[in-house]
């Protein structure tokens, strides 16, 4: 993180710091306290500043707002995490497990709340904007986890069900975070369009790149790989090596899936299967193809270019990353 991006960082903890929770009942507002206190990096509100930079200079004025960006995202981690009976979130406990189902959804649902208050706060003349695609972004993130949900019990899905499943569960929120700097710096219809269209291209990349890198990531960064294969995630990658794979080959998969006493070797030989098929050059040009969809997009909006480095550089650090 360079030394601006740590600027905004800091900027947006602090906000959230600031947020006015009650003590009482303790059950209710602890759970709160302890997400908002976990690692996190803030891609999100700090898109929104980018993006509102592109127009305007003085962003320290809407970290007030987008902070409710972090707070949704956080709702939808507490909900996804009671939903997949996960046990840790960024090396914590999860909230459910800390404390348990009922805690974990309330807590859930009031940051759901805070972040409507945050953005009725809005001036009254973009307050009905921003509420109205929030809300449109937020009825699209739930379809996308019942799709995910529904799928889990389906023995085949296809690319595109796939690829529209993440593009509403995972990739409008990230669109809407710049699309948001795009509405409160006021700039041209158009224009937020085009900043939501890259940022919905990036977040469908960024998930891909998530399920490249559970199989193919570097060790030394950290990431625990193969975790997919192990919990038996119909991710791109397994999509994609079931389309190329026949029935021989298949029965050989489905050996491997319902094998739960091998792990090492159940990797392994998932993982040697994909390298056979090609998927991870596959699923890389891919990845790529939506990266460069997105900033076809970011060429369009009628800014300097120069005035869009700043965006560029944080979105192709993203694009970088390793773990």
């Amino acid at each position: 993180m360079n030394i601006n991006n740590k600027q905004y960082f800091n900027k947006i903890k602090s906000e959230l710091n600031k947020l006015n929770l009650s003590n009482n009942p303790k059950e209710l507002y602890e759970p709160i306290k302890y997400i908002l206190k976990m690692k996190s990096k803030k891609i999100r509100p700090i898109l929104s500043i980018l993006s509102y930079k592109l127009k305007k200079n003085n962003w320290q004025e809407i970290v007030q707002y987008v902070i409710a960006i972090e707070l949704f995202h956080n709702f939808t981690l507490i909900h996804d995490d009671i939903i997949d009976n996960a046990t840790l979130r960024r090396g914590k406990q999860t909230i459910h497990n800390k404390w348990n189902d009922n805690i974990g959804i309330l807590s859930g649902d009031l940051l759901m709340v805070i972040a409507n208050k945050i953005f009725s706060d809005l001036p009254l003349r973009i307050m009905r904007k921003v509420l109205n695609r929030f809300n449109e972004i937020a009825i699209k993130v739930c379809e996308g986890q019942q799709y995910d949900m529904n799928y889990e019990n389906e023995k085949l899905i296809t690319e595109k069900q796939y690829i529209n499943m993440i593009r509403l569960k995972t990739a409008t929120l990230i669109g809407f975070s710049l699309e948001l700097g795009g509405i409160l710096s006021k700039m041209k219809d158009l224009d937020i369009k085009n900043l939501y269209q890259f940022g919905e291209f990036m977040g469908i990349g960024f998930q891909l790149q998530d399920d490249y890198l559970d199989v193919f990531g570097n060790r030394k960064f950290g990431k625990k790989i193969g975790g997919d294969i192990l919990l038996n995630k119909k991710t791109y990658l397994l999509i994609k090596l079931l389309e190329s794979t026949n029935e021989k080959e298949k029965i050989i998969i489905n050996n491997w899936i319902n094998n739960s006493n091998n792990p090492i070797q159940k990797i392994e030989a998932i993982t040697n299967l994909m390298k056979d098929k090609n998927i991870d050059s596959i699923t890389e040009t891919v990845i790529n193809n939506y990266f460069n969809k997105a900033f076809d997009y970011l060429k369009k909006i009628d800014i300097k270019n120069s005035q869009k480095n700043e965006l560029i550089e944080f979105s192709k650090k993203l694009i970088n990353r390793k773990n």
